[in-house]
This record gives structure tokens, C-alpha cells and sequence, in this order.
């Protein structure tokens, strides 16, 4: 009698735990929102007397991961990068020193230039690329991207950065020349469901998301790369504060709910006691 309402306060919490997260994240550059997916509880009785079979509540099947495009806001800054279309920055471990590489992967292209010419983003790490010949060719293996060897040793020399939609960038120096440092690289998934979040607006690969297939931007079934620009949070606000209200409800009826049966049991406990 009281698992029912049980269950369904811990769904309505884990579900008020979800619509928290993306409202604490409306705002943050290349979040995507996340929707929990709930399934019935059936008993397990075998037989066909009354109750068999019969709903036994409610518990979390999967918290699912929204991937659709947020809109793309213009900022002006060089540096800062949205993509339109499928696909992910890849970022290196800024604190990694030697072995296999460890990646993650954001749809936040809030890029910053270090001292040394190297491209990162907020946290320091590494903004990972891709060669690329004159006549454009881009390769397969990633480095993080640093311009100081385009820039011919001294970042002073650089006039301006271009990044155009293939994700190729075009350093104007201040002779007068013009000089290629290379392609962001982009990650694309067999199963985007699959990553697990690390930080923020990151995620890691795993097993069920499958490795990373690496590609410059707008090939491969990528996307485009729009230079000044930032991807917003896809988190409707209005909805979610709707969705809120509603599993806040569900909680405080659930909660009802579960205090009658367990006043009806003592009252039950206690005339039996007394009978």
C-alpha cells in the first residue's frame, strides 16, 4: 500500500533533481538539457487472482540527453566558436604528461589564447586540431592547436585570426602575409547518448557512445563552424519551470499520499491491538 507513493516521491525528486540541473545551466554556453524517463513497476505475482500483475508504482528507466541546436548568439570575439550542425570541440588534459591522450568533448567553443599561442578554453585545456596542407587538406591525428610557429615565433606578429567555416585558421600578419595554423577538430559519435557528463558543458567518451571519429568541421556529417559567435543552452526556461511546478505537485501528492496510508496503518495496528 505505501510503495506506491513511495516510489513516486523518489521519482518526482529524481525528476526535480533533473529540471534543477538544467535550470542552473540555462545560461551556460553549449549546455543540453536533460529529461528523466520513467517507466511502471509491475508486480511479479504469478496467478490470476486480484492484484496480479497490477501496477506497483513507478521508478527511472533513463535520463535521457536532449542534443537538439541552440541558438547561436554573435559575439565579435575572434576567438569565440559555435557550431551549427552535429559534432564537438575536442579539448586535451591540460595536467596530461605522456601516455594515451585523454579527451573531452563541448559544444562551448569559448576559446581564450595563452602566453605561449596555445588555444584553449575557460579551464586551460587545450583546444585540439588538425593539419592542414596549403591546398587545404586536413588530417586525421589531433594536437592542440598553437600558433606560435605560424605566427613565425612571436605572437606580436599577428593582425588578425580568421576562422572560416571548414574550421581552417588563417593567421593575417603584420608583413603582410597570410599563414595556416591548422583545423579545429571536431568528434563526432556513433551514439551521443552514450557520453557521460564530466564538467560543466563536457563530456567523456564510453563504451556505449563508441570512440570518437575525428574530422575538420563541415565533412563528414559535422558541422559548420561560425567564427564569433557561442552556441547557447537549448533549455527553454518557461517550459522548465512548468515542468517544475508539475513534478513538484507530484512530489507533494505522492507525500500525501504515503502520510494517509501510514495513518491508516497505525489505525489499523492500534484496533487490532485494542480488539
Amino acid at each position: 500500500m505505501m510503495q506506491i507513493p513511495r516510489s513516486g516521491i523518489a521519482a518526482a525528486s529524481r525528476d526535480l533533481s533533473v529540471v534543477s540541473n538544467n535550470l542552473a545551466n540555462a545560461l551556460t554556453t553549449g549546455f543540453k538539457k536533460s529529461h528523466a524517463m520513467f517507466t511502471d513497476v509491475v508486480s511479479e505475482g504469478t496467478g490470476t487472482g486480484p492484484g496480479v500483475g497490477s501496477q506497483n508504482g513507478t521508478m527511472l528507466n533513463e535520463v535521457t540527453r536532449n542534443m537538439s541546436q541552440g541558438a547561436i548568439a554573435s559575439t565579435g570575439s575572434s576567438l569565440d566558436l559555435a557550431l551549427t550542425g552535429g559534432g564537438f570541440f575536442t579539448f586535451g588534459d591540460p595536467k596530461a604528461s605522456g601516455g594515451d591522450p585523454i579527451y573531452t568533448y563541448s559544444r562551448s567553443g569559448k576559446m581564450n589564447m595563452d602566453s605561449s599561442g596555445a588555444i584553449t578554453d575557460t579551464s586551460g585545456a587545450p583546444l585540439m586540431g588538425l593539419s592542414v596542407s596549403s591546398n587545404g587538406v586536413v588530417g586525421s591525428t589531433p594536437q592542440p592547436i598553437n600558433l606560435i610557429s605560424a605566427a613565425k615565433g612571436n605572437l606580436t606578429n599577428i593582425q588578425s585570426i580568421s576562422i572560416d567555416a571548414n574550421g581552417v585558421i588563417n593567421l593575417q600578419l603584420t608583413d603582410g602575409s597570410q599563414s595556416k595554423a591548422g583545423a579545429v577538430a571536431l568528434a563526432g559519435f556513433r551514439n551521443e547518448q552514450g557520453l557521460t557528463a564530466a564538467s560543466g558543458s563536457k563530456w567523456q567518451e564510453t563504451e556505449n557512445s563508441g570512440p570518437p571519429e575525428f574530422s575538420g568541421a563541415n565533412r563528414n556529417g559535422l558541422g559548420k563552424i561560425n567564427q564569433g559567435s557561442l552556441e547557447d543552452s537549448n533549455v527553454d526556461m518557461t517550459g522548465e519551470m512548468l515542468h517544475m511546478i508539475s513534478a513538484q505537485q507530484s512530489y507533494n501528492g505522492n507525500a500525501r499520499a504515503l502520510q494517509t496510508s501510514s495513518e491508516m496503518l497505525r489505525s489499523a495496528i492500534e484496533t487490532l491491538a485494542h480488539g
